[in-house]
């Protein structure tokens, strides 16, 4: 029953609920059940499997209970380590420190990597976000498991706890002022469908995000579409390219759209930028999506989905390109890319700003497209950067550099979004440690750790 709370606590602090507090409080439930439990191992998997399960309810929307139900798994295998360190230990610091471990290593393994449900993106909304820009994801993520310690055994944290209140206004990315902006409206189009089968009618989608842009009144330095708003090949599609360049030369402002691309021998899910005259850049998406974009282990996975069979791998992109708008910089990332760590990073390092494109029409009425939206929020602070997202559904918005939505619009309607991105090339110090922080942050949890098992003699004989 305990573990049962801890985890409903804890996924409660992802959207749909998303209260970022019940973080700390599910895993200081969930501390505390270790310590009372013969079982360590079989409490730390099942409360990471009821958790998991909850908070990738949306995943199994249309593909299904087993696919759903397999992702949950692997991620609670994930947690399976953390029972080990606890029996061995009895030393909550050390769970810590394997717990992020865990978070760190599912980000990147298997298949690239699935961090979507990492603890740190949960705390979009809270009290310490702006650590982020310190430490990356990692330090929310021990900021919660310290508090959850700290609830767990209250008279030991006391002083521990004032210092980090204390350090909380530690890390605001400062505002900053520029000449270099750039006017953007953001062109949710809808779709006439979602589901998996939305682009089925592909040509219908370009259509909408193509009246819709035809409303824009203001002047504009660009127009952002989102993912798969044309993917209907712009270059190989009679009259696409030429509907798309008239409208650029109408608003005067060039569109930077999300394309597939079918030249090659297989697909490819691009981010375009294109004016009145030619295109003048193009990305392609790097980190592909796992059964979504491409099937591992095929053969398997046909046998245990019949919607594996339907899908066509697209081929990654092999570097980076930033856009160009005169001489402002913005760094494409396209849907999934969003919880990539190292991409994200780079697009923030070589860019004034960013443009996340997405498509959550093959999620749409869940959960999915806000737990999105608060991951883009974070990687807003962390990189300070100002960020437009702009989806084919919703949620659209535009971000500041410390992770306030300034504009946002509904789900499931079209609609526009307009603002400013300003220019900053400002690095945070999580940028300079490279991704790096999360291991500075895990040897802290072993020493503290470590320290404290000297200070109380708790020693395992």
């Amino acid at each position: 029953m305990v573990i049962t709370i801890a985890a409903l606590l804890f996924s409660s602090s992802f959207e749909p609920i998303g209260l970022w507090f019940l973080a700390p409080i599910g895993f200081a439930f969930f501390f505390k059940k270790l310590e009372g439990t013969k079982k360590p191992i079989y409490a730390s998997f099942i409360f990471a499997l009821i958790s998991q399960s909850i908070i990738l309810h949306w995943s199994g929307k249309y593909v299904g209970l087993f696919p759903w139900a397999l992702l949950s798994l692997l991620q609670a295998l994930f947690y399976i380590p953390v029972g080990i360190i606890y029996s061995r230990t009895r030393n909550l610091w050390f769970v810590a420190a394997t717990i992020l471990l865990a978070d760190e290593i599912k980000s990147r393994f298997p298949f690239g990597g699935f961090g979507w449900t990492r603890i740190g993106f949960s705390q979009a909304d809270s009290a310490y976000l702006n650590l982020v820009s310190l430490g990356g994801v990692a330090a929310l993520s021990v900021v919660v498991l310290i508090f959850a310690i700290f609830f767990a055994h209250p008279s030991f944290g006391k002083i521990m706890a004032v210092l980090l209140i204390c350090t909380l206004p530690i890390g605001f990315n400062a505002p900053f002022a520029t000449d270099k902006n750039l006017e953007v409206a953001g062109v949710q189009g809808n779709t006439p469908k979602m589901g998996l089968d939305f682009n089925d009618r592909a040509e219908a989608v370009f259509n909408m995000h193509l009246q819709k842009t035809a409303e824009i009144k203001v002047p504009l330095d660009l127009i952002v579409w989102p993912e798969n708003a044309s993917d209907i090949d712009p270059y190989l599609t009679s009259g696409v390219m030429d509907k798309l360049q008239e409208m650029s030369r109408v608003k005067g402002a060039p569109i930077l759209i999300g394309a597939v691309l079918r030249s090659g021998n297989t697909p490819t899910n691009a981010s375009i930028l294109l004016d009145a005259q030619s295109t003048q850049s193009t990305y392609i998406k790097q980190h592909l999506t796992p059964f979504g974009e491409y099937i591992p282990l095929r053969k398997i996975a046909e046998f245990i989905s019949p919607y594996a069979s339907s899908v066509t791998d697209f081929s990654p992109g092999k570097s980076y390109i930033v856009h160009k708008i005169g001489n402002f910089s913005i760094g494409p990332i396209i849907c999934y890319e969003i919880i990539d760590d190292r991409l994200v990073r780079l697009a923030a390092t070589k860019s004034d700003a960013l443009v996340v494109q997405t498509n959550s029409a093959t999620f749409a009425g869940t959960s999915e497209s806000a737990q999105q939206l608060n991951i883009t929020r974070i990687r807003a602070a962390e990189h300070n950067r100002e960020i437009l997202s702009v989806s084919t559904v919703g949620i659209s918005a535009l971000i500041d550099n410390n992770g306030k939505v300034i504009t946002r619009s509904k789900e499931n309607v079209s609609s526009i979004i307009y603002g400013t991105l300003h220019e900053n090339r400002n690095q945070t110090l999580s940028d300079r440690l490279q991704g790096h922080g999360w291991v500075l942050i895990a040897c802290a949890l072993i020493l503290i750790g470590v320290i404290s098992r000297r200070l109380t003699g708790r020693y395992r004989r």
